[in-house]
């Protein structure tokens, strides 16, 4: 089956946009507004809003000031609003970025939109718009995930503008790696598009399950370039269509909470597509232990011991666990 098999010539729209906002829908807001600049009218944008019973009236507030019109949208029932208008999907619980955004990729898959582009809400679409995707997509159906140039400030002791498409991953200890060339997406198997910006027909994304959301947070991305290539797929980016992202907003950069996440679900990303590596990560974690001990760092040492035992005991999606979202220093 082609990854275009499914799409719809009598469908209103040709893309749908999911914006998944978890408590910033300021910057969700400035992001709708970069799209409903530069896309378009064939394109519909939905804002899909998690843990909704919480955070809904916030995110109604800055619609209604706005002055955009928007749509509240049943999941199940409702059809495509209206060309300019957002269509609001509200996810009562917290799903997590794979869960709140496979909600809108069902959406789409029911009103026969043929195009999904996921993009992060801490984004502006700031150069070309989904119509090059679009080209791409149709004249190169060997292709099921397509990433963009996305320009980010990575913050650290020296903070640096970085670009990039997606990650490439190193089996030494499975970190990732930018990558920003669409020729090593489409020829190294170790890469994979990020999720930030990731674009492809709705019916191949179906045909995959949509993304893994088993995770919660984070790994989801490679996961998702992964099972595109078991079933024969490639993974590629069109270069001119560039996003600028903030990064992190949901969970606080370099957070115990994204720290947790991201190695908690390492392990189960491991166990799925390289488990022969697996023996091999569970005896660097002594390694680490040792160093974050000589350093003084007990905060990372309980991370990753609660990470460790969590994917022991097959705790996987949403944690339990209280973790702060302020930076680790």
């Amino acid at each position: 089956m082609s990854a275009l098999d499914r799409e719809s010539a009598s469908s209103e729209a040709l893309v749908g946009i999911l914006v998944l906002n978890y408590h910033h829908p300021v910057e969700t807001l400035n992001c709708v507004r970069s799209l409903l600049e530069r896309e378009p009218s064939s394109t519909r944008i939905f804002w899909i809003e998690n843990d909704a019973d919480a955070t809904s009236a916030g995110a109604f507030a800055v619609l209604e000031a706005s002055g955009l019109p928007f749509r509240l949208l049943d999941p199940s029932t409702s059809g495509l609003p209206s060309e300019g208008v957002i269509g609001v999907v509200l996810n009562p619980e917290n799903l997590g970025y794979a869960g709140g955004n496979n909600v809108g990729l069902r959406l789409l898959e029911r009103l026969a939109v043929p195009f999904a582009w996921v993009l992060n809400n801490d984004t502006r679409l700031v150069q070309g718009n989904s119509e090059a995707l679009v080209q791409a997509a149709r004249s190169r159906p060997e292709v099921g995930i397509w990433g963009t140039t996305i320009l980010a400030e990575h913050h650290g002791p020296t903070p640096q503008a970085v670009t990039y498409m997606g990650g490439l991953l190193r089996l030494k200890d499975f970190s990732i790696a930018l990558l920003d060339d669409p020729a090593v997406l489409e020829s190294n198997p170790l890469s994979f598009v990020s999720g930030c910006s990731l674009f492809a027909a709705t019916g191949f994304l179906a045909s995959l399950g949509f993304i893994p959301d088993t995770y919660f947070l984070y790994y989801e991305d490679p996961a998702l370039t992964l099972e595109a290539r078991l079933k024969g797929y490639l993974a590629s980016g069109v270069a001119e269509v560039h996003i600028e992202h903030l990064e992190s907003l949901a969970t606080g950069r370099r957070s115990p909470l994204m720290e947790f996440y991201n190695r908690r679900n390492r392990w189960y990303f491991i166990q799925r597509y390289f488990p022969e590596q697996l023996g091999r990560q569970k005896r660097r974690i002594w390694y680490r232990v040792q160093k974050w001990v000589f350093r003084g760092r007990f905060d990372a040492i309980r991370i990753e011991a609660l990470a460790f035992v969590d994917f022991l005991k097959g705790r996987r999606g949403r944690t339990d666990r209280v973790f702060s979202r302020k930076a680790l220093h």
